[in-house]
């Protein structure tokens, strides 16, 4: 199967903690075009305090190694977005239109890691969709040890509006047996929107080859169009995907 969009990536080089050259960041996305990806989004990290990255030095990043890339059709079409750690900082730079957002404006990738999900999260949600018009996609969300503990977290916040975005080599146990096991309950219960590599070396390809090759054995090819295809296609246009 072809035709996969890759949400979250981080393929660029020098950046943070993803691709250490141009070298790997272009072997990383021949590998992902081989696992049948045609568009790959780098996501790199802002996250003051461990990559302090502001969109003005991730697009120059970004051009500069788009300049190095081939045009043999051995790597996927890409674009630029970043994973927005979701802290005070990072909240105020997606309000006042100083963050990256997804290709077209609509969707924005947060992480949080150990942050509890207190209510005001609720409501920052709430205004990026209300006030920004932006599509909140909560990274891998069987990562977070909240979830782990409360599986009903996630489900409060895709019922407020937010979508989920599952690690695929989670389904290879990449992050540990909780993750895995958070992952596959989180599938079960329909929470996910869409699926992505989150690959920051060319043999993290592996792992979610791997991944997908669980899924398709538990739950169908079906599963994996909508994972990899329609369901990050519909994300881009700042739609919940049915």
């Amino acid at each position: 199967m072809r035709g996969f969009v890759d949400l979250h990536c981080h393929f660029i080089a020098g950046i943070d903690d993803g691709a250490r050259s141009a070298e790997e960041g272009i072997a990383l996305l021949r590998a992902l075009h081989s696992a049948g990806f045609d568009r790959v989004i780098a996501t790199p990290h802002m996250r003051p305090g461990l990559f302090d990255n502001s969109r003005v030095q991730l697009t120059a990043a970004y051009e500069q190694l788009c300049a190095q890339l081939p045009n043999d059709g051995s790597i996927p079409k890409v674009d630029l977005s970043s994973e927005h750690y979701f802290d005070d900082v990072i909240f105020s730079r997606i309000m006042n239109d100083e963050a990256l957002p997804y290709p077209g404006g609509k969707a924005v990738l947060l992480e949080f890691y150990e942050i509890d999900f207190p209510p005001m999260i609720d409501h920052r949600l709430f205004d990026l969709r209300a006030k920004k018009r932006l599509l909140p996609v909560i990274a891998h969300p069987e990562r977070y040890r909240a979830i782990w503990k409360s599986p009903a977290t996630l489900e409060r916040l895709v019922d407020a509006g937010a979508a989920a975005l599952l690690d695929a080599a989670a389904f290879a146990g990449k992050y540990g047996r909780r993750a895995k096991r958070a992952a596959e309950e989180l599938l079960e219960m329909g929470l996910y929107h869409a699926a992505c590599s989150d690959a920051h070396r060319p043999d993290d390809v592996l792992a979610v080859l791997e991944g997908m090759r669980v899924i398709e054995k538990r739950y169908g090819s079906e599963e994996i169009e909508f994972l990899f295809r329609d369901g990050p296609l519909a994300l881009l246009e700042g739609q919940i995907p049915e």
